[in-house]
């Protein structure tokens, strides 16, 4: 599997990839993880070669902002935000929508989501 963690918060970063790294781990899933802070850098890491799902955790407009330019399949996408853009995610069909804080759990419970879509 290949993943992309777009955040600006580099303790934030590290909890999404150990989080991934262990979710993969107890399924015998190799995963290549890739991460930038910005909605430039995600375009040219998706121009590149693009991911299996892609984790948005910025917060506020930004985030909103990334989600909303993004030319990726929406089902394989996971946003975590500082506001409740809840409503707008499942307008947008966004599997899975969080609230910040991010913890492990939150993040095995997308990922398990995305599996399952």
């Amino acid at each position: 599997m290949e993943l992309i963690i777009c955040d600006h918060d580099i303790v934030e970063t590290r909890v999404i990839e150990k989080s991934v790294i262990d979710y993969c781990k107890g399924r015998n899933v190799q995963v290549l993880i890739r991460c930038c802070t910005n909605w430039q850098e995600l375009t040219c890491l998706l121009k590149e070669k693009p991911a299996d799902t892609v984790i948005v955790a910025k917060d506020g407009v930004a985030g909103l902002d990334i989600i909303t330019g993004l030319k990726v399949s929406l089902r394989r996408l996971i946003w975590f935000s500082d506001l409740d853009f809840g409503v707008q995610a499942y307008r947008m069909g966004i599997p899975c929508f969080n609230m910040k804080p991010i913890t492990h759990e939150k993040v095995y419970h997308a990922l398990k989501m995305i599996e399952e879509s």
